[in-house]
């Protein structure tokens, strides 16, 4: 049997081979990351597999001048620290080094390659700032658009959730509004007048025509409760749906009933 030998070139290769299947490499997309990072494009390069939208960022050097969109790395290469990478979108003058900023700043850890998102600073994006953006802005920082769910607060046992609107007390905020915008009745007007323009009366309570299910005027000052309390719309409407359900069912009979008398 013969045994060939491998010449100087081949055993180069098997020993680069072997060292680079030895190395820890942390995939991302359709490419990876060789650990430990230890440059300021590996740690950028780490911030991007996160799927954070600073791809057109350009990084900050000597030569840089006039840029809107660009990032610095602060981090020393084999220490084992923090790589702290800082996103800047400028606007306003920017030949002249931008007049507003809003930066975005992650950490990235050197051995695990793992990018955290840790603040937002300066001032709000404006409204032609790209979208992605202004997504991050609006989220906190939070990557794909997922709120965490410790940011959820979970409404009470039987109570409706915290994103449901309190309808109820939306009204009575209006109303208030309605009744402070309210000019006072002439001396001489008559309530009862079905003409007369909305107002308030001395006593407090209102004359004229209602908006749509405000409450019922009552005796009394209005903003002490009584005016609009268990005469308020919030009780009166499953009535006024409930005749409005009937008016029309009755209707319909009607009309079918008088169809079969002609047809018969």
């Amino acid at each position: 049997m013969r045994v060939r030998r491998i010449g100087g070139f081949g055993a180069l290769i098997a020993v680069v081979l072997i060292f680079a299947g030895a190395l820890p490499v942390r995939a991302h997309g359709e490419g990876s990351i060789v650990l430990p990072i230890d440059t300021p494009a590996e740690a950028h390069e780490a911030v991007l597999a996160t799927g954070a939208p600073f791809d057109d960022f350009v990084f900050l050097d000597g030569g840089l001048i006039g840029a809107s969109q660009y990032f610095e790395v602060k981090g020393d290469p084999g220490s084992g620290a923090t790589w702290v990478v800082t996103y800047i979108h400028g606007w306003g003058d920017c030949q002249a080094g931008c007049i507003s900023r809003h930066t975005f700043v992650y950490l990235v850890d050197p051995v695990t390659g793992d990018a955290t998102f840790d603040r937002q600073e300066g001032d709000a994006l404006p409204a032609d700032a790209p979208e992605s953006l202004r997504f991050i802005e609006a989220l906190g920082g939070v990557p794909g658009g997922v709120l965490p769910i410790s940011d959820v607060i979970p409404g009470a046992s039987g109570a409706p959730g915290t994103d449901d609107p309190d309808w109820g007390a939306m009204y009575e905020q209006w109303y208030e509004d309605f009744i402070a915008g309210l000019e006072p009745c002439a001396p001489d007007v008559d309530p009862a007048d079905p003409m007369v323009v909305t107002c308030l009366l001395p006593d407090g309570s209102v004359a004229g025509p209602m908006p749509l299910f405000a409450p019922a005027p009552g005796p009394g000052p209005v903003d002490d409760g009584e005016g609009h309390g268990g005469d308020g719309w919030v009780h009166e409407l499953p009535k006024i749906i409930l005749a409005v359900l009937l008016a029309w069912v009755g209707g319909a009979a009607l009309v079918g009933w008088r169809k079969s008398r002609a047809n018969s």
